[in-house]
């Protein structure tokens, strides 16, 4: 009889352990499946966007084209889930990486970055930091508030800066909330800066972003949360003349979660 509890026993753990080995491989196939599903679905969404935008007319301005809530794309994916494609100009976000800075420009963005810490903290201010796209800051989206603390970091001429973000904010609230072609030029002069500093101005703003932010949210029904999303920062190309595989590239990607 001892024997024959002992066998049992024995037959029991054996049984135990291959089943949870069996589980465990389970999981990680799931996981390995699931994985391999959000990879390739991710990589089918940034070709869609990739693919709107190189479908524009290489004269096309993005930002004037956006709606006013950045919704511009729905795509009917198989099993009847729909992705919502919302767009983001984000160049009016600190860089606060510097790593691809050039030389010519890391004075000025190091002092923006320097004074937009000491003022909002961590955080940044409400439009937020980022880590990729150029230092440049957007004339079209960018705060009254960033761009005339900008100015000052750089030029430490806070009647330089006052006059320079109030041209800026009056250009393209008399344009329909987008900057003209020669906003930055005009701000300059209405700002009294002297010559020294009229060069370095023109090259901290910019009429043409190219760094804008992608929200992809998936559906199941057209009521309801999302069940997934994601989001990455995105770059077009400020020569819209090239090529069609040149002319945009995903820089970020991550799974921004649902509430």
């Amino acid at each position: 009889m001892p024997m024959v509890i002992t066998l049992v026993v024995v037959v029991g753990l054996m049984t135990a352990v291959m089943l949870e080995r069996q589980s465990a491989q389970r999981q990680t196939v799931d996981r390995q499946l699931r994985w391999y599903q959000e990879h390739h679905g991710r990589l089918g969404l940034q070709e869609a966007i990739e693919a709107w935008i190189k479908s524009l007319p290489s004269n096309a301005e993005l930002h004037a084209l956006l709606p006013a809530d950045g919704h511009f794309l729905d795509l009917k994916l198989r099993g009847g889930t729909t992705a919502s494609v919302t767009l983001y100009e984000r160049q009016n976000a600190v860089l606060t990486d510097l790593s691809a800075v050039d030389d010519t420009m890391a004075d000025a963005a190091a002092a923006i970055a320097s004074a937009v810490a000491q003022l909002y903290g961590p955080d940044g201010p409400p439009d937020g930091l980022r880590t990729v796209g150029p230092p440049q800051l957007s004339t079209h989206t960018t705060s009254r508030e960033v761009i005339e603390l900008a100015v000052q970091a750089v030029t430490g001429d806070r009647g330089v800066a006052k006059g320079f973000a109030g041209s800026i904010v009056a250009d393209r609230e008399n344009n329909g909330g987008i900057s003209t072609s020669g906003a930055v030029g005009t701000a300059i002069a209405d700002s009294g800066a002297d010559t020294e500093l009229r060069a370095t101005l023109s090259s901290l703003f910019t009429v043409r972003p190219t760094l804008y932010y992608a929200v992809v949210e998936l559906r199941t029904s057209a009521y309801g949360d999302p069940s997934a999303r994601y989001g990455g920062y995105f770059s077009i190309a400020t020569d819209r003349s090239l090529a069609s595989t040149e002319r945009s590239a995903f820089l970020t990607w991550e799974n921004l979660g649902v509430e």
